[in-house]
């Protein structure tokens, strides 16, 4: 890694969740003169700043300047970042390389790599997976796109021998594309409609998701959802289809049929490396999940706090309500739109008692819809602090006897927090406080 030494590394989108920070560090560490360019504001960025307070690294917040793309000796796009962004395309006609972190990584790591992708259960059968490996003593680390980790400072050490399981969303994705690679064993959970804020077409969000399959060879293994096996009909590697049935055993914590088809996923991939069955099945099953994906918070009163806030889309929301169907939900629900179909959502909120609704441009789609169909569920107020109406949720479910506080938005947190992750910590706190009193 010598050759980065005094090179001018452009990084394009700071960002909250770790990945631009640990690249920045990254080729700081290494000598390189290092440039941090972000649309957001020195105040929203606050947290990533001061992670890098001790680097000798140059900000240019609150918009991009052409020149710093011009004269960078390599740029690193963000996952967010468009491609046909003026500066993106004027580096590019320079012949400037334009780099993502993941697929970057990926190029220059000499062990085995295990991608998950898919629109719903990516990082939850990432976890699972990184967690199966480490227990059954594989030289594992977790890398991806998860929040707070930095894939690409493992470059460092790692060598052929160790393995990591990364999740790759469609957006990092574009960058094995670009290079015509794709992971040792790759995991397609499954695909719905997501991103279209981002993507002009589902063909075109479609298209990305392949690249964890299409530069596969015969030595190689994709894990796919039987609904997928006709997308990846031109795989030259080994296909190994899946779905719900495909685990013999029940989930002691996780709920509902698509963490049935998660587990399932995981269960074909510990075949692959030869696992023992017998543990991983038992391992599987009691596996806990993650924060903030159908999280069970506490208990207040025979009404439980339920935060699901990475349910960022319509049919996320849809497979929270199916898990909690034995139970008389009250959802919170709203945000920003991701312009995705909502209809099958709309038809679903016939299995909840009350909505709780938040303020946000996907709000604003819904309501015309919701105040003609279901008036008597919806709240008379559109709230736009979420501890009000994490109160008039507890305040309704107490009232009409319900066992279920859901907070499964259905659409992203940038009307009112950083990322879902934000709102997700928010809510906890809201939760925890009305549980005490």
């Amino acid at each position: 890694m010598e050759q980065y030494q005094g090179k001018k590394i452009l990084v394009v989108g700071l960002g909250l969740q770790g990945g631009g920070v640990g690249i920045a560090k990254f080729f700081s560490e290494l000598g390189a003169k290092v440039t941090v360019t972000d649309k957001k504001t020195e105040k929203e960025l606050a947290s990533s700043l001061e992670a890098l307070k001790d680097y000798s690294i140059t900000f240019r917040l609150g918009g991009h300047n052409m020149n710093d793309f011009l004269e960078a000796d390599m740029i690193f796009k963000g996952p967010s970042v468009l491609w046909s962004a003026p500066e993106v395309v004027a580096a590019e006609k320079k012949g400037i390389p334009i780099e993502m972190e993941l697929s970057f990584f990926s190029e220059n790591f000499p062990g085995r790599i295990i991608g998950v992708t898919g629109t719903r259960g990516k990082s939850t059968i990432t976890r699972l997976l990184f967690d199966l490996l480490k227990q059954s003593g594989f030289p594992v680390l977790l890398g991806g796109g998860l929040p707070g980790i930095s894939t690409i400072n493992y470059l460092k050490t790692l060598g052929k021998d160790d393995w990591i399981v990364m999740e790759i969303s469609s957006w990092a994705l574009s960058g094995f594309h670009r290079k015509k690679i794709s992971p040792h064993i790759a995991v397609f959970s499954n695909i719905y409609p997501d991103h279209l804020n981002y993507y002009k077409t589902m063909d075109d969000y479609l298209y990305d998701k392949k690249a964890v399959f299409m530069y596969q060879n015969e030595n190689d293994f994709l894990i796919v959802n039987k609904s997928l096996l006709n997308i990846v009909s031109t795989s030259k590697s080994k296909i190994f289809p899946f779905d719900r049935y495909g685990f013999p055993s029940k989930l002691i914590y996780l709920k509902g049929d698509h963490n049935l088809e998660n587990a399932a996923a995981a269960l074909q991939v510990a075949k692959i490396l030869n696992i023992d069955e017998k543990k991983s099945i038992d391992f599987i099953s009691s596996y806990k999940g993650l924060p903030y994906r159908q999280e069970i918070i506490g208990r207040k009163e025979d009404i439980i706090f339920v935060n699901d806030t990475t349910s960022t889309t319509p049919i996320a929301t849809i497979k929270a309500i199916d898990s909690f169907k034995d139970k008389k939900t009250v959802l919170i629900l709203g945000g920003n739109s991701k312009n995705l179909p909502y209809e099958g959502l709309l038809a679903e909120l016939n299995k909840v008692e009350k909505i709780v609704l938040l303020a946000g441009s996907f709000t604003n789609q819904i309501i015309d819809d919701l105040r003609a169909s279901m008036s008597d569920k919806i709240s008379l107020r559109i709230y736009d602090d979420l501890e009000e109406a994490v109160k008039e949720a507890y305040r309704i479910a107490r009232e009409i006897n319900s066992t279920c506080i859901l907070f499964s938005p259905a659409a992203t947190s940038f009307a009112m927090f950083n990322n879902e992750f934000h709102r997700g910590e928010e809510f906890n706190k809201i939760a925890k406080k009305i549980i005490k009193l």
